[in-house]
């Protein structure tokens, strides 16, 4: 097994990127066993990494913006049959590949995994409010679980550090192929969309797969001053609403989820806003924009 390390990023910051490289030189799994790809998706400037250390490391330019664009371009580069996704913010801690490349060779069931996500502030003094680190990717993980139920939820790994099959990520390329508009349930420059892990996980279980998460797989995601900021959290809260919507509607055909918008739904809704606290009434609040902006976008396009 040939491991690959896929690193997509549009226009990162320089020390980010500097420690996540930095963390990749520090794995215990031995840099002949994987190789390095750098997906440069539409940066301006180029982005830059030393990769010299690295005996089988190279950057690709993918032009078309969007996080699936980059990951599409180096799943289609890739010659390992396993693929590790790690985004321009994500620390690995030194037995990752390892970790990754074991539970690949001991659970030949699973398609997809993923582990556990601690949060590094630039700025400790200006964490935002508890509420609001739900949209920061932090995930604890005590034990072993996985499953081939899509709706599992605890089993359902996250993007950051992914882990993915060959046969599950070549399957993946190809229905996106099929169906453009999976591209959109991913980031698309500085626009706020989530889903494309999920997607791919989903993929897997299509195929037969299992999806898991891991305690052994831990790495720390570096949070900027900004993502701090409560504009930009509500923003990610009304596109993961957006989301949501949109990966029902691209799995079943059928526009669904979201608040009831009758008379019932709207009434309980007040209800729940008026004994939530301020922050939590925000984040309702935003959630509803994105379910609604979703739902008026795929009204207008219909279940073709």
């Amino acid at each position: 097994m040939k491991l690959s390390v896929i690193i997509p990023t549009h226009d990162p910051r320089p020390d980010f990127l500097a420690r996540v490289v930095s963390a990749l030189r520090a794995q215990t799994l031995a840099p002949a066993e994987w190789e390095l790809l750098l997906v440069d998706d539409a940066s301006a400037p180029p982005a830059e990494a030393d990769l010299g250390w690295h005996p089988d490391a190279r950057v690709v330019r993918e032009p078309q913006l969007g996080l699936t664009r980059a990951r599409l371009r180096g799943f289609a580069e890739a010659r390992g049959d396993l693929a590790v996704l790690v985004d321009d913010d994500n620390v690995l801690d030194p037995g990752y590949l390892a970790a990754a490349a074991e539970i690949f060779r001991s659970h030949p069931f699973l398609g997809a995994w993923s582990g556990a996500i601690s949060l590094e502030f630039e700025d400790p003094g200006a964490q935002p409010p508890r509420p609001y680190f739900q949209f920061l990717t932090t995930r604890s993980v005590d034990r072993p679980v996985w499953s081939n139920d899509p709706g599992h939820n605890d089993s359902t790994p996250w993007g950051a550090g992914l882990c993915v099959r060959r046969e599950v990520f070549e399957a993946y390329s190809a229905l996106v192929g099929r169906d453009p508009r999976r591209a959109r349930l991913d980031l698309q420059g500085k626009a706020l969309v989530y889903g494309g892990d999920t997607d791919i996980a989903f993929t897997g279980c299509s195929l037969g797969y299992g999806k898991g998460v891991f305690p052994s797989l831990r790495l720390t995601h570096l949070i900027p001053r900004v993502r701090c900021q409560i504009a930009g959290l509500l923003r990610s809260a009304e596109g993961q609403a957006f989301s949501e919507v949109l990966h029902g509607f691209l799995m079943h055909g059928t526009l669904s989820g979201g608040p009831r918008r009758d008379l019932v739904g709207r009434v309980g809704e007040a209800v729940r806003l008026l004994g939530s606290g301020p922050h939590e009434r925000s984040i309702q609040r935003a959630r509803r924009r994105g379910y609604e902006r979703a739902l008026r976008e795929l009204g207008r396009e219909g279940p073709g």
